[in-house]
């Protein structure tokens, strides 16, 4: 069961992917790169914020409290990359998937492994002592940020995902949340 504050100024769409098989296919990550490429034509000579479409993440941040010129959204991070002609890296199947929809809608895209997760789930704000490791190996901050918590405590934010819910090979379910 999912349990959303209503007084929060976020609304959520939340797919539940069920008999998945997480892989090494690559037919997702090179979607993910055609995108990217198909952004960097059309875009070369902007500035991110110039790209139709990514002030709608840059809103979304700003409502919830967090500057987006500070931590920016997933999706914005990756159509800088597209634009500065960075290299991107494969994950999985379903992390290229989610990071391809991401930038291909330039909305920030969570995919969690469903197996992991404990219990309810709730969003709320973070209390004073939370925090978690991130996917990027660093301890996240979480005291009056949004996250996702289950039973053991929360596991995803706006800003870096935990290591604790991280979808990897093993993965049979999964939720996807835009």
């Amino acid at each position: 069961m999912w349990y959303i504050d209503a007084e929060l100024p976020i609304q959520l769409a939340i797919a539940e992917i069920n008999n998945i098989t997480v892989n090494t296919d690559k037919t997702a990550f090179h979607n993910l790169k055609e995108c990217a490429n198909s952004y960097k034509s059309k875009y070369e000579n902007y500035s991110v914020g110039k790209v139709e479409g990514i002030q709608y993440a840059r809103r979304l941040f700003q409502d919830i409290g967090i500057d987006p010129t500070k931590h920016r959204p997933a999706s914005e991070a990756l159509l800088n990359r597209a634009l500065k002609n960075k290299q991107f890296y494969s994950v999985n199947s379903l992390v290229d998937v989610g990071n391809w929809c991401s930038l291909d809608f330039l909305l920030p895209i969570s995919v969690y492994d469903m197996n992991k997760i404990v219990g309810d789930v709730e969003l709320r704000k973070g209390k004073e002592d939370e925090s978690y490791i991130g996917l990027n190996n660093l301890p996240i901050n979480l005291h009056n940020r949004y996250v996702l918590s289950d039973e053991t405590g929360p596991f995803g934010s706006p800003i870096k995902d935990s290591q604790r819910t991280a979808v990897n090979y093993n993965t049979s379910k999964a939720i996807l949340l835009i």
